[in-house]
């Protein structure tokens, strides 16, 4: 049976937030969507899920669908993940460093080839993760 649960988050989630998320996510058998507005992401696939979460301004509403055998436990975990994404950042180890950064550089690289809805989307979260 497929579960809905709506989080009304206050704080954005930084490339870093999303990338362990996206890991503690992918130890559970169930799957997982997240959804914003008309948009949706597999909450296993780090490039969906920055297209949701990198997006979402403070007080937006986003939908996480659960379908599967260990669906309380993975909305437990993601519940307790997004309240506490609000605390200091932890140190990333060297690889998972060099992913983000490899990530912000592509999305950096990219904004030449991109729509223009796209580019101004990209363009926001960029100015809101360098400051």
């Amino acid at each position: 049976m497929e579960q809905l649960e709506t989080f009304s988050l206050f704080k954005g989630l930084s490339v870093q937030k999303v990338i362990e998320l996206v890991h503690l996510l992918e130890h559970y058998d169930s799957d997982v969507f997240f959804e914003k507005n008309q948009a949706a992401a597999n909450g296993k696939s780090v490039l969906g899920m920055m297209s949701v979460f990198t997006t979402i301004r403070i007080g937006d509403k986003v939908h996480m669908r659960v379908k599967g055998d260990d669906a309380d436990s993975l909305r437990s975990a993601a519940r307790h993940f997004l309240q506490d994404s609000e605390t200091e950042d932890e140190a990333l180890g060297y690889w998972e460093q060099e992913g983000v950064e490899t990530v912000e550089k592509a999305m950096t690289a990219s904004l030449n080839s991109w729509s223009p809805d796209v580019r101004n989307v990209a363009k926001s979260y960029l100015k809101t993760t360098r400051q």
